[in-house]
């Protein structure tokens, strides 16, 4: 049987029902995307300042200073100080600065709070952790997509930046400290950095990794053809610096943040 035609009152509805379902539509797809590979979110993370303008601009003023972030004791940072006057790095709202004090040597000095200045600064406030055990060991090569994975399995999203710590005993620890007096005129490339450094090693040491993970900032906080960007702090004599290899074995404990 047929029904009645509809009014025009009852088309008007009809239409508006069909448009909220295409509304609604819409929105569950753009949520979907938000979520990208469907895991959660992590802490934000603040980066000041950018490596293309320390390398090719010559960009070494300050960009964010200390006392704006702290004290927080959820506070975990990388990056180096203004004028490349050495390494910063902040462990739980503890503040470790790595300065030259020869060509060959470098000076840690622990604090609670500072008013140094940072040229580059890669930051998070993380409150809680999660903690995964590496099942094997991980070579510096596979940093970057290991990283990737671990924190997939953690249930991060990995289309952001991601804050991570490692802990553990390391292999073939590799660390420099900048020195900005020694950078030549006109070295802008990642070598020339790294000649004008403090570099440092140790082939097994106890230590605190503290990095940030993205896939998006190369040139930013992270070199090219790289993911991540990581410090380090030994305890045993006190140092700490930008990493530029470390091996870690199975059995490391390596920490996601949970939540934003």
């Amino acid at each position: 049987m047929q029904g009645e035609p509809m009014t025009r009152p009852h088309r008007w509805a009809a239409r508006g029902a069909v448009l909220c379902a295409l509304a609604a539509l819409l929105v569950g797809c753009a949520a979907n995307r938000d979520h990208g590979d469907g895991g959660t979110r992590a802490p934000e993370v603040q980066a000041f300042g950018a490596l293309r303008a320390i390398f090719h601009r010559g960009q070494t003023g300050a960009a964010v200073g200390l006392d704006k972030l702290l004290p927080n004791p959820n506070l975990y940072a990388v990056g180096a100080l203004s004028g490349l006057a050495g390494e910063v790095t902040v462990v739980g709202g503890r503040v470790f600065l790595a300065h030259p004090t020869g060509n060959d040597t470098a000076r840690t000095d622990e604090l609670e709070r500072s008013d140094a200045a940072a040229t580059l600064l890669v930051a998070a406030a993380v409150r809680s952790w999660r903690e995964v055990v590496v099942k094997r060991a991980i070579r510096f090569a596979e940093l970057d997509r290991e990283i990737a994975r671990l924190a997939a399995g953690a249930g991060l999203r990995t289309d952001q930046r991601i804050p991570f710590l490692i802990e553990g005993a390391f292999d073939d620890l590799h660390w420099h400290v900048i020195d900005g007096r020694r950078l030549r005129a006109g070295g802008s490339s990642h070598e020339d950095h790294l000649a004008a450094a403090v570099r440092q090693q140790r082939k097994r040491a106890t230590a605190t990794l503290i990095g940030f993970y993205s896939a998006h900032d190369q040139g930013v906080f992270t070199h090219m053809g790289s993911r991540t960007h990581v410090h380090c702090v030994v305890r045993k004599p006190l140092a700490s610096g930008h990493v530029d290899h470390v091996d870690i074995p199975a059995g490391a404990t390596i920490r996601f943040p949970i939540g934003p």
